[in-house]
């Protein structure tokens, strides 16, 4: 089994580096998800009032930290938040219901269990039979067979296990220029197709040389993985 899919707990950051489950500071998590640093520091950590969406994976007293798939989820309830308007407490029910129920841990980063939007609320395809049972809402726990929407899955990949591996954060000319993200590689930082450099890697060069050009020249790949580093860059600096 991956060793994603054996998150169990709290773990220090040594235990999270050692099963390649990704590891990124708050900052980072929110600029790579593109979403406001006090919006996520308040759905992994809360507030004095308000309890998280989740318990965080990493132990507290090591800081504040986002593994690879609670990146994932947090891209996820963005999606669910903007393109579907879904209510935070319909997403922290569906949270709670898929764990405490279910047994599922991240039911928005499984390729067999699905979770799906229906309206307002959330729904989850249980297994390989496809029974869709609601999650929040009138529906919640209860089986259901109306018409569904998946509003994310489609930059995932997944592992043997049906968990999620890697993320396409972005895609570029003909498909081959891709940032991804995968846990196993420089700890999930967003990497240019198969350069084997970090998209950041290869912006910082083009803003040092002074041109894409002199970027290419000085690490050897060709000007649309440059480009594409760049293009993706500078438009998370935009968003941020």
């Amino acid at each position: 089994m991956n060793a994603t899919a054996q998150l169990i707990g709290e773990m220090t950051i040594i235990e999270t580096v050692k099963l390649d489950a990704g590891l990124y500071t708050l900052a980072q998590a929110a600029l790579f998800a593109r979403i406001p640093f006090n919006t996520l520091n308040y759905w992994h950590f809360g507030t004095k009032s308000r309890a998280p969406l989740r318990e965080s994976e990493i132990a507290k007293q090591d800081g504040k930290f986002v593994t690879f798939l609670e990146f994932i989820e947090a891209v996820a309830i963005r999606s669910l938040r903007q393109k579907r308007n879904i209510p935070l407490p319909k997403i922290r029910e569906a949270i709670k219901e898929a764990q405490d129920k279910y047994q599922i841990k991240y039911p928005f980063a499984q390729q067999i269990h699905k979770t799906v939007v229906v309206g307002k609320d959330i729904h989850i395809l249980l297994g390989e039979d496809a029974k869709m049972f609601g999650l929040s809402g009138r529906d919640k726990a209860q089986e259901s067979f109306k018409p569904f929407l998946e509003p994310y899955m489609e930059n995932m990949r997944f592992n043997a296990d049906k968990i999620a591996c890697e993320f396409i954060a972005a895609r570029y000319g003909d498909g081959d220029k891709i940032i991804k993200m995968n846990p196993r590689i420089s700890f999930g930082e967003p990497m240019v197709g198969k350069t084997g450099y970090s998209a950041e890697t290869l912006w910082q060069a083009a803003v040092a040389e002074g041109s894409i050009e002199r970027a290419c020249e000085f690490y050897e790949v060709d000007r649309e993985s440059v480009a594409a580093a760049c293009n993706y860059w500078e438009g998370l600096a935009l968003s941020a």
